[in-house]
């Protein structure tokens, strides 16, 4: 082998490593540039990311609007609220007010729990004793008034009062012919249990309501039972077991319904010339549920505490407050509005 053929593999070695070189010159200066740009491109895609979060939300179908306050209530429920503190100067107030939550109550619970077919007849039967019942009124003349409308009459009419006992009674019997286990009847029966008080039978109103709750405990009604069976109790001035009753609904700080227990407690107190336990029980309330705000029996505690202690009865209360109080199930007077 000649030098120059020996020394022809050496430059092309070198000229290799001389490419070799400047292609990781150039392979370094591409990496900071690409490393750069992917920052600015996680960056930017960030900045995306928030703008798409802070985008105000068109869809009114998947934004749930919060009813300004005040329009929490109904005609209904107002009607229940206003008819319900006066119990005891109208006794006869209880029948339209259970037998009105009974419906809105068993109504839902048929439909969840039979068949679409049997929950739609026996939720109608259970409506239309319960319609006669709390909102039936005995018009003198009723063909006439009838023939005079160009409209039907907003609710159920008869000519006769016997009439309209006979409607809720046939009502009532079919829907125990439809099965005494369906949910509507079983709701039904708090309705049969408040005609008894209706009627002044308190002691028939008791065993009908006390017999509801032994037989329901976990019935989604069964606080209405409780209330109506405290209000059966004190119309036969057994103060002791209605209170008895009232403990028995005060579960926990803060669960439903505790606060008309503890008005309850307070009033049979005080019927039973307890005055010292009953102004400690109202102080009670007081601290866990300030007047200020809506609950249950705010108004018939302000009454008391301004008779008993004003000094623990603020001046004003916000119309606002009092109205955001009128909520389904959370009507001064009770659930059915028993109390006075």
């Amino acid at each position: 082998m000649s030098d120059d053929e020996a020394k022809e593999p050496e430059r092309s070695d070198a000229k290799t490593g001389g490419e070799a070189a400047e292609a990781s010159k150039a392979l370094a200066k591409v990496e900071p540039e690409a490393g750069e740009a992917g920052e600015a491109g996680e960056a930017k895609a960030g900045d995306d990311e928030a703008q798409r979060r802070d985008l105000p939300k068109w869809n009114r179908a998947r934004v749930k609007r919060k009813a300004p306050a005040g329009e929490e209530q109904d005609a209904f429920q107002a009607s229940v609220r206003k008819a319900g503190r006066g119990f005891l100067q109208r006794p006869g107030a209880i029948i339209g007010l259970i037998v009105a939550v009974a419906a809105v109550g068993a109504g839902a619970y048929a439909w969840m729990q039979h068949g679409e077919s049997q929950r739609a007849d026996t939720t109608a039967v259970l409506a239309t004793a319960v319609a006669y019942e709390a909102r039936g009124q005995v018009v003198e003349g009723l063909e006439e008034e009838i023939a005079k409308r160009s409209r039907p009459l907003p609710y159920p009419v008869v000519a006769e009062e016997a009439e309209l006992r006979q409607k809720v009674d046939e009502a009532l019997t079919n829907l125990e012919e439809m099965g005494s286990d369906t949910p509507a009847n079983v709701a039904a029966d708090l309705v049969r249990a408040a005609r008894l008080a209706r009627a002044s039978d308190y002691e028939g109103a008791e065993k009908a309501f006390r017999g509801f709750v032994d037989r329901q405990p976990g019935h989604p009604l069964v606080f209405l039972a409780r209330d109506g069976l405290v209000i059966s109790l004190e119309a036969q001035k057994r103060y002791d077991d209605a209170l008895e009753v009232a403990e028995q609904m005060l579960g926990g700080e803060g669960d439903f319904f505790r606060d008309q227990a503890l008005w309850h407690k307070g009033r049979l107190l005080e019927a039973a010339e307890r005055p010292d336990e009953a102004l400690a029980v109202y102080e009670q309330y007081v601290a866990e549920y300030p007047l200020e705000q809506p609950s249950q029996a705010q108004t018939q505690v302000r009454a008391r505490l301004e008779e008993l202690k004003p000094e623990l009865v603020p001046d004003t209360i916000d119309p606002s407050m009092m109205m955001q109080g009128m909520m389904p199930g959370m009507m001064p007077g009770g659930a059915g509005g028993f109390a006075p």
